[in-house]
């Protein structure tokens, strides 16, 4: 019997049941119809997380002396003394192989006033190789410079949110601004950053370290360093290179604690990738019961549809037909009924999840592969379910099938 035959029969019993073909094609809708939303879910959290790590950078590091206690009790050198210095960050640049840039950072909120508006920002003193720490460029304007930092100029580069804040609408490079009683000249104005951890990235201005600590920090000394690894070196041979150093530049006698704490953002990067892999794979899990649960519909179905037609099968069995015969026409129906209800599943899943985007701003991201991937589980479902009905169907005895009331 050819397929074309086959095809023309499986239709024709297909519609002779329309409600019951329907819900069958409609389990097979919502699950893959789950598939492609959830996995467009977990793409574009996977996809923000990249960017992020991507924008923030995860190849740097902070070292500080924030927390360490001894005994319970925080320790009283640590307290009295800068532990980070500029010093320290000097060292680390010229000894460190693994570390590409240090700087030391030294970051205070203060009122900050412009010919417009009064703010309290973030303003903090860095060397000019913060931007290529941070991998922070300019939007106009241009970067702190080494001339800067050497001269102690009275100059600066702001932040977005900075910048709304003091100037609104308006292009802040060449603008002043007066921090305590200094007048600052913007130079540039940086590049978007965004949040992290609670914390807005681009409400901040930054100066020169040594025009910071002469006319803004005063007595508050700087006890951060900043440091990134040389690019394709692993961040923790910098870690320890760091750690090898300050230990000795701190006459740390050897089985004697850290007086200070590095934080390297490649292990929060890690963590955050992770956790999107994860969220990742129990969105795909939840999809995937969906899709088992309308296969085990389909099963269901075809299994009815073999038990109502056994005398059809019986009598078509009598005149010629062959079991391969008999297991085609019902495996192609059950293949039918998945592959409508995977191409139906495949626009209604696309379609929503457009419209979370656009109606509830819910980050979607829909990929051709992810579409091609639900519709071959959709067929595979079809074959898989529709396998044992179709053989049960080939395997039964014409007489018993034409006895069967």
């Amino acid at each position: 019997m050819s397929i074309w035959t086959l095809l023309a029969e499986s239709w024709v019993s297909l519609k002779k049941n329309k409600v019951r073909t329907a819900l069958s094609v409609l389990g097979i809708v919502i699950g893959v119809g789950a598939v492609i939303t959830l996995v467009a879910m977990a793409q574009a959290t996977k996809i923000r997380v990249e960017q992020e790590i991507a924008r923030m950078g995860d190849d740097w590091m902070f070292i500080r002396n924030f927390g360490l206690e001894m005994a319970g009790v925080q320790r009283a050198d640590v307290e009295g003394k800068p532990q980070q210095t500029r010093q320290d960050a000097n060292a680390i640049n010229e000894q460190c192989s693994a570390v590409r840039a240090a700087t030391p950072s030294n970051r205070m909120t203060m009122q900050v006033r412009s010919s417009y508006a009064n703010y309290t920002a973030n303003v903090q003193g860095v060397y000019p190789n913060y931007h290529d720490i941070r991998r922070w460029g300019v939007l106009a304007g241009r970067k702190l410079e080494e001339p800067d930092e050497i001269g102690k100029k009275p100059v600066c580069v702001i932040g977005l949110t900075a910048a709304q804040e003091l100037f609104g609408s308006l292009n802040p490079v060449g603008e002043e601004i007066t921090v305590k009683s200094g007048r600052f000249k913007i130079v540039g104005l940086l590049d978007f950053k965004g949040r992290s951890e609670q914390r807005d990235n681009d409400d901040i201005i930054l100066f020169p370290f040594s025009t910071f600590e002469r006319r803004i920090a005063g007595a508050e000394v700087s006890q951060t360093l900043i440091a990134a690894a040389h690019h394709g070196v692993d961040p923790k041979a910098a870690e320890s290179q760091i750690r090898r150093l300050l230990r000795q530049r701190h006459n740390l006698r050897e089985g004697e604690s850290d007086d200070f704490r590095i934080f390297a953002l490649s292990e929060s990067a890690q963590v955050k990738e992770e956790s999107s892999k994860s969220f990742a794979w129990l969105l795909g899990m939840i999809a995937g019961v969906s899709l088992l649960v309308g296969g085990i519909g389909i099963m269901n179905i075809m299994l009815v549809s073999v038990t109502e037609r056994t005398r059809e099968i019986g009598l078509r069995m009598a005149i010629g037909a062959s079991s391969s015969d008999i297991m085609m026409q019902f495996l192609i129906e059950a293949i039918a009924l998945c592959a409508v209800g995977g191409v139906l599943g495949m626009f209604g899943g696309w379609g929503f999840s457009y419209a979370l985007t656009a109606w509830k701003q819910y980050e979607t991201a829909v990929s051709y592969w992810i579409a091609g991937i639900a519709l071959g589980f959709a067929f595979l479902t079809g074959v898989f379910f529709g396998f044992y009905p179709a053989w049960r169907a080939s395997r039964m005895n014409p007489i018993e099938a034409l006895r069967f009331e």
